[in-house]
């Protein structure tokens, strides 16, 4: 009974979160469509555009993906007894439950979890716990990056001392669940800076570009929004969290910050409708042998054999 209501009161916060985002997503699409000129020179520069500029915004989206599984990939691995998920299965449980994360009550995240207990046996427990360290790790990250930006830019230092600063952990790693989780969380530095790209990027294609250090803080934010339960991708948040804090640090307007951040969104949906409804053959086969494989009492690679 409890269990129950415990799951009802997840699924209420769950709305509650999509309802909060799309209020967010509209309230920032109205801001930007009664400031004017403002998004009429942001469309302006946008449609002259270089395709080179929107390739490597594309590329910044595909990069992240890849940090994201990895991180995952490393994080699942090092579970005991030790399981093997292969990068190819990780990168299409990635692409489709993040796809997925942009319907309502976030399925994505509950499917990648039954996924991993069906094929590989991995308790319900053990891939929240997952979950929240890979959470953790991007939030850790984000503050990592934006205290070693503050603290860079107090001692007069470069940028690059503050995405640098982590291989300073080097020296600590003596254990193996050290290093284990000092892959996971390099890899979310690199995925931090692969945001900080991504943001420079889109504020550069509206014709407001900042510079990196200013980029690297709206990724921070940024990221940290993503981590806020309950709202799948951090839908409104992520857009006013980098729509209030791009004039502060960069200058630029806020109807121009929401716009940037808007069109990265969009990059997004296009780079994860395709690659998300094309993981789903690969996820789909490896479901259906390992399902046939516990009836016929092999392994699934025993079965395939």
């Amino acid at each position: 009974m409890n269990q129950l209501l415990q799951t009802n009161q997840r699924r209420q916060f769950k709305r509650l979160g999509l309802f909060v985002g799309l209020a967010l997503l509209a309230a920032a699409l109205w801001t930007i469509a009664r400031s004017g000129t403002l998004a009429s020179q942001a469309w302006q520069h946008l449609s002259h555009a270089s395709p080179l500029l929107i390739a490597a915004l594309l590329g910044c989206v595909a990069l992240i993906t890849l940090c994201s599984t990895l991180c995952m990939l490393v994080l699942t691995n090092r579970t005991r007894p030790p399981i093997r998920v292969q990068f190819r299965e990780m990168l299409a449980l990635i692409c489709a439950s993040t796809l997925g994360n942009f319907a309502p009550l976030q399925p994505g995240l509950i499917g990648r979890i039954a996924f991993h207990h069906q094929v590989h046996g991995i308790a319900v427990a053990i891939s929240v716990l997952i979950a929240i360290q890979s959470t953790a790790l991007t939030g850790i990250a984000a503050l990592w990056i934006g205290a070693g930006l503050a603290l860079t830019h107090a001692a007069h230092l470069s940028w690059i001392a503050a995405v640098l600063s982590p291989i300073a952990l080097v020296l600590f790693l003596r254990t193996p669940t050290a290093r284990e989780f000092a892959a996971a969380f390099f890899i979310r530095i690199v995925e931090t800076c692969a945001w900080g790209l991504r943001i420079h990027i889109t504020f550069q294609l509206i014709g407001q570009p900042i510079d990196a250090p200013a980029a690297l803080v709206l990724a921070c934010v940024a990221n940290a929004a993503n981590t806020i339960p309950f709202i799948g991708n951090g839908i409104g948040v992520r857009e006013w969290s980098v729509g209030f804090l791009a004039p502060l640090i960069a200058g630029v307007p806020l109807a121009d910050a929401l716009a940037a951040e808007l069109l990265g969104r969009v990059a997004e949906i296009i780079f994860f409708i395709p690659a998300g409804l094309a993981a789903w053959p690969t996820l789909h086969k490896r479901l259906r042998v390992q399902r046939r494989a516990n009836v016929s009492g092999l392994s699934a690679d025993e079965f395939v054999a």
